[in-house]
């Protein structure tokens, strides 16, 4: 079995590869990448490397041929309007090289009523491949828990909180236990037509996520939200981006980032890293 990972240099990309590498050979793998100057230490162990630019279609049938599972990351380009026209490439590549399953690594925020800004892209993901000729199942990610981690330092320099969530509650994945997931998804071939939602075992209020982060900080961290246009005021870097940024908090505001699901155990036959275990190992304080 031959699969083949797009977006492979990127933060989560990253932890695929290297979490593939753990169970395949690396002539068993594939890795289609816009610059392959930023994989060349994947080279060095075997790994075929070809470029495959998302604007590219012609680079992109070239590597994904040979593919029996491609494992598809989406860029973080936005507008959606960007990733759709991405997307529609890449499927139509998938197709002209007759890549014979697709898994799509998505987002949890595809809802039909969801205000953030990236959901119309996850929408479309799904529809665009149910009308396609491809093979594939379908992955939906909780939100990271990674960017906690950076993040962690100035919420203890300002005491609080601040995303404006309300009484609304967000569940919480890292990239690697993701990344565990979608290997052992690409090997286990019964699982393939699935639809499967990554998640950690629980969906954590903001006063909760508050006394989590101050629990692993020893530091006093209170629940105290920005303002809609504050938030996206002060996280508008680059510019646009605060925007984009706020509305996924809008959403969770509705109870649209709150699911919880038993699927990464059944991937993988273990349960997912608890959040502050997670925080925990990773964060180090100054």
């Amino acid at each position: 079995m031959r699969i083949n990972i797009t977006g492979a240099t990127g933060h989560l990309g990253t932890k695929v590869t290297e979490e593939a590498l753990r169970h395949l050979s690396p002539d068993d793998l594939i890795l289609s990448v816009r610059n392959p100057k930023k994989a060349t230490q994947y080279v060095e162990k075997g790994v075929t490397v070809k470029k495959a630019d998302y604007n590219v279609e012609e680079e992109m049938i070239k590597a994904f041929k040979g593919t029996d599972v491609l494992i598809y990351i989406p860029s973080i380009s936005f507008p959606s309007t960007v990733r759709i026209a991405e997307f529609e490439k890449s499927v139509q590549a998938a197709e002209k090289a007759k890549v014979k399953h697709m898994i799509f690594v998505g987002f949890v925020a595809d809802q039909e009523n969801n205000p953030f800004k990236m959901s119309p892209f996850f929408g479309y993901a799904s529809r665009r491949l149910a009308s396609s000729n491809l093979n594939y199942t379908l992955i939906r990610n909780a939100m990271y828990a990674d960017p906690l981690v950076p993040y962690l330092p100035e919420l203890v320099e300002r005491g609080r909180l601040l995303y404006p969530v309300g009484e609304g509650k967000i569940s919480f994945i890292s990239r690697e236990d993701i990344a565990r997931a979608i290997i052992q998804l690409s090997i286990k071939t019964e699982l393939h037509g699935g639809r499967y939602t990554l998640t950690g075992k629980k969906a954590y209020s903001m006063p909760e996520l508050a006394e989590v982060l101050s629990t692993v900080s020893h530091s006093t961290i209170k629940y105290d939200p920005m303002t809609v246009e504050e938030f996206a005021s002060t996280y508008d870097e680059p510019k646009g981006f605060g925007e984009v940024l706020v509305s996924l908090y809008v959403a969770a505001e509705r109870n649209l980032m709150d699911e919880v699901t038993d699927d990464y155990q059944l991937i993988t036959g273990e349960k997912a890293e608890d959040l502050e275990s997670y925080l925990m190992h990773n964060y180090k304080e100054k």
